[in-house]
C-alpha cells in the first residue's frame, strides 16, 4: 500500500507546462517543477542572497525559485543570462510560472520566510 506521502512525492515530479506562446519565445509551452522545501532552504541559504538587503533579498528569492524550478526541465538555462533578461518580461515569466506552479511559497513555518 503506497502512503499519501509516497503519492504527494510522486505527483510533485509531474512536469507543470506553462503557457508562454503570446510571449514570442518560439515555443508555445515551458516546462516547470516545483522545488522542494529543501531545494527552497538551500537558496535561502546561498551567502550571495543571505548578504543582500532584506528588502532586495525577497525579490532575488522570488526570481531564483522561477529559475530553478525552469532549470529543473531545462538544463540549457543559465543563472546570468536570465538575470539579464529586461525586468517587465522576467516579472511577466514569473508570474506565469508562480500561477502555473501555485503559491507554494507564501507560508511561514517550514519554508520560513525569512
Amino acid at each position: 500500500m503506497t502512503s499519501w506521502l509516497d503519492s504527494a512525492l510522486e505527483q510533485a515530479s509531474n512536469r507543470i507546462v506553462v503557457n508562454v506562446a503570446d510571449l514570442n519565445f518560439g515555443v508555445d509551452e515551458i516546462e516547470v517543477l516545483p522545488l522542494s522545501a529543501a531545494e527552497f532552504q538551500a537558496i535561502k541559504a546561498d551567502p550571495k542572497i543571505r548578504n543582500i538587503d532584506i528588502s532586495d533579498r525577497v525579490e532575488v528569492i522570488g526570481l531564483r525559485v522561477v529559475f530553478e524550478m525552469m532549470a529543473k526541465c531545462d538544463k540549457s538555462l543559465v543563472w546570468g543570462k536570465f538575470q539579464d533578461l529586461p525586468l517587465n518580461l522576467l516579472a511577466t515569466i514569473a508570474d506565469r510560472v508562480t500561477s502555473a506552479v501555485g503559491d507554494a511559497y507564501s507560508g511561514g513555518g517550514a519554508l520560513g520566510n525569512s
